[in-house]
Parts: structure tokens; C-alpha cells; sequence
């Protein structure tokens, strides 16, 4: 069931009446809007930066996760543009890490049967247990951060989450449309 996010509290959403976040912030004040996305990515990064930390103790990284994991992940047949908007990154940095995973013999590129100039990947046995130490790691991370969380809680992040990815990724976005329509 989507979320009604005007019914969160006293979020700003009606630009028309509200003063801008710079004057709240010149008074030393943070709108709530505000502090819950900063809150939101300082978690992000927060959690990135530890578990990159922990993953580069058994030669990993979280770059190197996040390619592995959507390769053995996406059912279909991928090829790195595939992989690349799917972790919402560019083509040339996907391209770094596929070759990258590619030397070390963790994933296989494979040309396209109906396009030659187009490599399909998957994970190699070696890069299936790579990402098993890996998971290793991160699970018991995702365990910590999460311990005590209701599934309610998780499963209302998740569907807020979908809802600020479906807004940012609307590409009307920014086309004169008013951002806070329902």
C-alpha cells in the first residue's frame, strides 16, 4: 500500500507556503524533510564506508559486491549497460570493475548470440564463492543495524524508499511539474 507522505508529520511539501530551507537553516533550525534525508544518506554512507572497510579484509570491496551480487542476481541474460542501470552507475565505471572481475576470473563475458558487440556476463563458480565470504561479511553487518527493527518499520522504509526512487527516476522530474503531487 503506498505511503502518503504528507501524512508524516510537519514535512515541508507546499512550497507555495513554506519558507526555503536556506532561511530555516540561517536560523540555525532544520526543517524535518531535511534532517530525516540527511539522516538517510548519512546512514548510507555510514554503513558503505564500514562494510567497505570489513570487505577490504578479505580483499573485497563493496563496488565489487555490488556487481557480483547483480550478475548472479539478474535472472535474464545482462550485458554491463544492464548492470549498469541497475546499480544506477555509469557505463565506463561498470565496464572498470566487470574487467577488473573479468582478469581475476570471477565473472565470464560472453558475446551476445543477436548483437556481437555486446558481452553477456555471469558469474563464474570462483565469483559465486567470492560472494559467498562476501555475503558473510555483510550479512552479519545487516543483522547489527537491523537488530530490533519491526518487519512493519522495514516493510514502510522499503515502500518510502521505492517512492523517492520511482520520483527521482520520473523524467519529468524538474520539467516544471510540481514535485509534491500525490
Amino acid at each position: 500500500m503506498p505511503i502518503d507522505i504528507r501524512k508524516l508529520g510537519p514535512i515541508i511539501l507546499d512550497e507555495a507556503k513554506a519558507e526555503s530551507s536556506f532561511e530555516i537553516y540561517r536560523r540555525g533550525e532544520s526543517p524535518r524533510d531535511v534532517t530525516v534525508l540527511i539522516k538517510m544518506v548519512l546512514a548510507v554512507r555510514t554503513f558503505r564506508n564500514q562494510l567497505d572497510e570489513r570487505l577490504r579484509a578479505i580483499g573485497q570491496s563493496v563496488a565489487r559486491m555490488e556487481a557480483l551480487a547483480a550478475i548472479m542476481n539478474m535472472r535474464e541474460p545482462k550485458s554491463q549497460r544492464d548492470i549498469a542501470r541497475r546499480l544506477r552507475v555509469e557505463g565506463a565505471t561498470i565496464t572498470r570493475i566487470i574487467d577488473i572481475l573479468s582478469a581475476e576470473g570471477l565473472v565470464e563475458r560472453k558475446p551476445d548470440a543477436n548483437d556481437r558487440r555486446i558481452n553477456q556476463i555471469t558469474i563464474s563458480p570462483k565469483g559465486e564463492e567470492a560472494l559467498r565470504g562476501i555475503f558473510e561479511v555483510y550479512d552479519q553487518m545487516r543483522a547489527h543495524i537491523l537488530t530490533g527493527a519491526a518487519p512493519a518499520d522495514i516493510a514502510f522504509l522499503e515502500n518510502l524508499l521505492d517512492q523517492m526512487l520511482a520520483r527521482l527516476d520520473d523524467p519529468t522530474w524538474g520539467a516544471g511539474e510540481s514535485d509534491t503531487a500525490p
